[in-house]
């Protein structure tokens, strides 16, 4: 890439720096998809050796519109009715791990079960469970990137531990077989994922106390640290169906079970479904308190979203489902940050970052959070020391207060900060649905999975003649290929158009933005390709605002009422704009519009400024590709109004310079 020439000027000075400290604003209403939580789905059915795909096949069900855009987890649920007397055969496990690739392409993650029957007891005996379990082992290490959760299984209908023929029916309570099945399914589910157990007593019984996991514990590979709870039965009556019970009167319902399970939860996962089919019992217990009390105080992070019907539908009604579909699992929220805006490659410098858990629960899958230093194509990611896993949920705040040391390589240059909390895993790290998003607005970049901190920091001397990296330069086309940031909303209409209109009327949040690189200051001739489905015609604002934010010029569209294809020529006056990378921003702004845009060009008016040499005291600036600097304070410039053979603009009207750097 060619290197640029770069002016520092007295008088007229770009600043590249933003303030110290920075406040975010809160969304604190957007419903919007994030990995490891929220409402679920199911997906079940029998395998065979013929039929041995639940997902293979159906990856339509991942691409459905409505509430499933919003979701990033789903439950997986293998019947294996099929395997209950011989082993599982090889076809069966290459294509459980066929389907766990179709979750790693569509961006959800699973949470898992194995059963023998959907309506019966009839499940397979002890040594053949586990003969199962210890084949399913190695598929369940390889495919963990995409398991959230393992719930135990295998045991009565439905694997959720009930109805059993070969393991007996008192539920909340361990036999020498139950407890066979448990501890394969500890010895098998892997080191870093967590396995679910229906009843609190399981966990209690099989660990031989009532102890709930504290912090010093939490997250380590002990079974103490690796059994989490889920609960199938949430709201309804009989202490959820015998959930909180402690012994065969499932009229018990137990305090201390409850206490048990609100403590616990704060480092093993919780969740599971609602069966409440009466209405009257709905009514009664799945009320907005009484259900957003108990997803709070049990951290609940993952919830059928259709069974029962009843009671997700009261949901739907009465604005319940609404908020635990934002505040299922964990919501972070950006509070305000002090960031460094210049240090030197090797040099440590402080950062703060205050943040707040407005979710029901925490992270519980090992995750790390990275302070991003990207500069078009040129990225540098630093692992913060904090564990997302400790910021705790129900609006509480961590403040993040570290000290970061620059790479001893990183290139002279402005960057902008990011917040990064991509997967743990390399095999999905880099895509951006398995990312982290904020609660805040402003924030969130689409493409890349990161959240902007609203912050730059220039490193070394170059902040303002550093490489423009992916920056295209003006005049360009902007189009699908070289966009840099879109807003979350943003779809696309036949693949290469950029659709700013939905269906509703109010569509004016959607944007596209470029990052671009003024060369020459001048009059702009703005050509667009797009298309309108109908005829509600289409204006545009186009916004070119400074890295600094204080340079900024706004160019508004006519009102255009016209269906099909649409081309037009308009004029952008830049000529009072600095030299200097730029975000290109485009939106509509017509509400019951519909436009379609494919691409933007954008041509300078006229001739381009020819290339000139410059004096300075007699002397001539010769562009030769090596580094120099002219230091030329107090010296007569006034016949600097040109520019440098690469076409980079010097000063205007006389004013003075204190020095130009060539590179």
């Amino acid at each position: 890439m060619k290197r640029l020439i770069t002016i520092l000027l007295t008088a007229m000075v770009m600043v590249w720096t933003v303030a110290s400290d920075v406040v975010y604003v809160a969304d604190d209403t957007s419903i919007f998809p994030n990995p490891e939580r929220g409402f679920t789905d199911e997906i079940s059915g029998k395998v065979s050796d013929s039929k041995p795909h639940l997902l293979k096949g159906n990856e339509y069900y991942f691409d459905e519109s409505g509430e499933r855009e919003n979701q990033r987890l789903v439950v997986v649920l293998y019947n294996l009715y099929n395997y209950r007397t011989k082993p599982l055969s090889a076809a069966m496990l290459k294509g459980f791990g066929e389907d766990m690739q179709v979750l790693r392409d569509k961006g959800f993650k699973c949470v898992l079960r194995f059963a023998y029957s959907e309506s019966d007891s009839k499940d397979a005996t002890l040594s053949q469970v586990q003969e199962h379990i210890s084949q399913l082992k190695p598929y369940l290490a390889a495919n963990a990137d995409v398991i959230y959760v393992l719930q135990a299984g295998f045991v009565g209908e439905w694997g959720e531990w009930y109805y059993s023929e070969n393991f007996g029916n008192e539920t909340q309570h361990l036999n020498s077989n139950r407890r066979g099945v448990l501890q394969a399914l500890i010895d098998a589910v892997p080191k870093d994922r967590f396995l679910l157990v229906r009843y609190p007593l399981i966990k209690i019984e099989y660990l031989g106390d009532e102890v709930a996991l504290t912090s010093s514990e939490a997250f380590t590979n002990t079974a103490r640290a690796k059994i989490g709870h889920h609960n199938d039965a949430f709201l309804n009556d009989w202490g959820d169906e015998g959930t909180y019970s402690r012994d065969d009167d499932e009229n018990n319902d137990d305090p201390v079970l409850r206490q048990f399970i609100a403590d616990e939860t704060l480092y093993v996962p919780n969740g599971g479904e609602t069966n409440i089919e009466d209405s009257i019992l709905a009514t009664k217990n799945a009320t907005y308190e009484k259900t957003t009390a108990a997803m709070a105080r049990y951290h609940w992070s993952f919830c059928g979203a259709e069974y029962a019907e009843e009671t997700t539908d009261m949901w739907r009604q009465n604005g319940t489902f609404d908020e635990i579909n934002r505040r299922m699992g964990y919501r972070f929220q950006l509070i305000s940050a002090t960031l460094p805006d210049k240090a030197n490659p090797g040099e440590k410098a402080n950062i703060t970052i205050r943040l707040r858990n407005t979710g029901y629960a925490p992270l519980y899958n090992e995750r790390h959070a990275h302070l991003v230093l990207k500069k078009g194509t040129k990225q540098y990611s630093l692992q913060l020391q904090s564990d997302p896993r400790r910021w705790l949920p129900n609006g509480a705040e961590t403040v993040i207060n570290e000290q970061i040391t620059l790479p001893d390589d990183i290139a002279d240059g402005t960057y902008q900060l990011y917040l990064h909390l991509p997967d743990a895993y390399s095999s999905i790290a880099s895509n951006p649905k398995f990312a982290i998003r904020f609660a805040n607005q402003g924030v969130w970049n689409v493409s890349t999975g990161m959240n902007s901190l609203q912050a730059s920091i220039t490193i070394g001397e170059g902040g303002q003649g550093s490489e423009i990296g992916d920056a295209v330069e003006l005049p360009a086309t902007l189009d699908k290929s070289n966009v840099s940031e879109y807003s979350g909303d943003m779809t696309w209409y036949n693949n290469d158009f950029f659709n700013f209109g939905p269906t509703d009327a109010e569509n004016t949040s959607r944007w596209a933005e470029w990052k671009v690189y003024l060369r020459y200051p001048g009059k702009y001739i703005i050509s667009e390709n797009m298309a309108s489905v109908n005829n509600l015609g289409h204006a545009w604002k186009l916004t070119l605002t400074g890295i600094d934010n204080n340079s900024v010029s706004t160019y508004t569209s006519e009102d255009t009422w016209q269906q099909g294809q649409i081309k037009y020529d308009k004029t952008w006056d830049l000529t009072t704009m600095p030299v200097g990378v730029y975000n290109l921003r485009v939106n509509n702004i017509m509400e019951w519009a519909q436009p379609k845009l494919q691409k933007l060009t954008l041509e300078y008016d006229g001739e381009l400024p020819s290339a000139l040499p410059v004096i300075v005291s007699d002397k001539t600036i010769v562009v030769n590709g090596d580094i120099t600097i002219f230091d030329i304070t107090g010296k007569d410039v006034t016949s600097l109004n040109g520019r440098l053979a690469r076409g980079t603009y010097v000063v205007k009207n006389g004013k003075t310079a204190t020095k130009v750097i060539v590179q």
